[in-house]
């Protein structure tokens, strides 16, 4: 027998929590150190003359809204255009989005009920992949480049914003809604199954009673986002508020700007209250309220549906799906688009690492819950319990206008201050991410068992102590799979926010859209259809590790 055997093996000194946890720190500074080298964005513009001028007048507008009654007669308009834009386009999403999710899911009963013939499986098979491939193109491209789209084909207006969102937000409802029914409870459809029941039946009454709920509240999630879209996609003549926020940039009317920013926060807020409620009332009452609201849309929208089948829009349209299956392959075309796309990547991840660490900072400021489990206890004191809430009120209210106001918006205002590029990008995705992650971080801080940080306050640990060795632990993959879903999120938003001038992929797409060069479009589209699966997979096994490494 080994002398050694049965003796403790010496500790490893990187193996230690702590410096496992300064050799993570020291990882994330130097690929995001990386990633801004990457993306081109240079930090020295927001200290030179024109970046401290530029913010400095733009502060002082933002500071004094236009608040004329004929401003805010446009203003209101403009905000409940948007408003039922949202509303029909997430209706629209969700008809498609769903229709697709039932093709797409493998579900339970069609793994463990009887065999099937030959033929009829082929077939499912393949049409669940390409239910699952349309849904992907959906769900790649983002909605400004579809509503760019759909201007084109159908001319200017709200038509094209419905379009855009229900196309765009398809494709991630309906994957969203495959999943919850391949995670269903198999044994409901194994008893109608063996009863002799049909697919539709099975799907019907086994399958959708347990997903009803999850699904509509992920409804009611992509409606906020929606909506805040909504009032982005007007850059491009899609109705809604964006187009007067692209007029009063372009020409310097900063006062009005500040009306419209307002009116977004307001809208935004409003609609996240009110969505909070819904998930908590019965769900016929929301999908009542919805479809309500899409009926109305329906009817005051000015939207002539015949244009969708006009001989011009057919055209166009066939033009834009051949274009698909013959894009522009020439190398040096292609080679040029891969080096977007890598920056387009690179933005994406320096935004979202710029915005983690702030979030996480100021999320435990903003969970109701976690800051009660922080903070000592008041005993009586009127004045703690005061600057808690205070406190907390600064938090969550720094969060939400920084989550309100969409990314786009950011960039347009960046590209105001600093000029159009990459550091635009960055600090626009950076900003909006962190009201984002801020509000996650927040809400799986507010999950936490407090019971560790209550036996760690009695043995006289400070709050600072309590929150990295007893919440930050147990919430720890939580808040890295939300990092990543955020990040997989920001990469399509990098390539959107090129649209006004912030650099990466979006620019080249932006440029084959306005000339309707379909081939060179296709590929620049199939280069970011790659680019975001494989950061999709990428972002699947690492929260899976994550997990994983979580249960011991």
């Amino acid at each position: 027998m080994s002398p050694t055997h049965g003796a403790s093996r010496p500790s490893v000194a990187w193996r230690e929590p702590g410096a496992r946890r300064l050799l993570g720190a020291l990882l994330l500074l130097v690929v995001l150190g990386l990633a801004v080298r990457e993306s081109g964005a240079d930090f020295g513009r927001l200290l030179d003359a024109r970046g401290l001028d530029g913010a400095r007048d733009l502060l002082a507008a933002l500071l004094h809204p236009d608040l004329s009654p004929a401003t805010l007669a446009l203003v209101a308009g403009l905000a409940g255009e948007s408003l039922l834009i949202g509303l029909l386009g997430t209706a629209l999403a969700c008809l498609m989005g769903g229709a697709l999710a039932v093709v797409a899911a493998r579900m339970p009963r069609l793994v463990d009920g009887p065999r099937e013939a030959r033929a009829p499986r082929l077939l499912a098979e393949s049409l669940r992949l390409c239910a699952r491939f349309v849904l992907a193109i959906f769900r790649a491209v983002p909605e400004l480049v579809w509503a760019f789209l759909f201007v084109r084909i159908i001319g200017l207006g709200p038509g094209a914003a419905v379009l855009a969102l229900g196309v765009g937000y398809a494709g991630a409802i309906g994957k969203v809604f495959a999943e919850q029914c391949e995670a269903a409870d198999p044994g409901p459809a194994r008893q109608l199954r063996a009863a002799g029941a049909g697919r539709t039946a099975v799907f019907l009454h086994a399958v959708a009673p347990q997903v009803a709920r999850p699904c509509l509240a992920y409804a009611l999630f992509r409606l906020e986002c929606a909506i805040r879209s909504a009032s982005i996609l007007g850059v491009v003549g899609a109705g809604g508020l964006g187009a007067e926020l692209e007029l009063s940039i372009r020409y310097f009317q900063l006062e009005r700007l500040a009306t419209l920013l307002l009116a977004i926060i307001l809208l935004v807020t409003a609609l996240e209250v009110v969505s909070a409620v819904l998930r908590r009332a019965r769900p016929g009452l929301a999908v009542a309220l919805v479809a309500g609201g899409a009926l109305v849309a329906v009817l005051r929208l000015p939207i002539a549906w015949s244009d969708l089948v006009a001989p011009a829009a057919v055209t166009q349209a066939r033009a834009f799906a051949a274009s698909l299956f013959n894009p522009a392959l020439d190398t040096a075309f292609l080679l040029g688009a891969l080096d977007l796309a890598r920056v387009t990547v690179a933005m994406a991840l320096a935004g979202t690492l710029l915005a983690a660490l702030p979030a996480l900072l100021v999320a435990p400021l903003a969970a109701r819950t976690a800051l009660g489990h922080l903070a000592d206890p008041p005993r009586g004191r009127h004045a703690g319990r005061l600057a808690t809430v205070a406190v907390l009120a600064v938090a969550r209210a720094l969060l939400q206008v920084s989550r309100a106001v969409p990314d786009l918006v950011f960039a347009l205002l960046f590209v105001l201050c600093v000029g159009p590029g990459p550091l635009a990008g960055v600090l626009a995705i950076a900003v909006h991410t962190f009201g984002v992650l801020g509000r996650l971080y927040g809400d799986a801080l507010d999950d936490a068992d407090p019971r560790a940080a209550r036996a760690l306050e009695t043995a006289g640990s400070g709050r600072l102590a309590r929150l990295l060795h007893a919440v930050l632990p147990q919430v720890a993959p939580r808040l890295l799979a939300f990092t990543l879903y955020r990040f997989e999120v920001n990469v399509r938003v990098a390539a959107m926010v090129g649209f006004v001038g912030a650099g990466g992929l979006g620019d080249a797409i932006h440029t084959a859209v306005s000339l309707f060069h379909l081939p060179e479009l296709a590929a620049l589209l199939l280069v970011l259809l790659a680019v975001v699966v494989v950061i999709d997979a990428v972002g699947d096994a690492l929260r899976a590790r994550a997990q994983a490494a979580a249960w011991g």
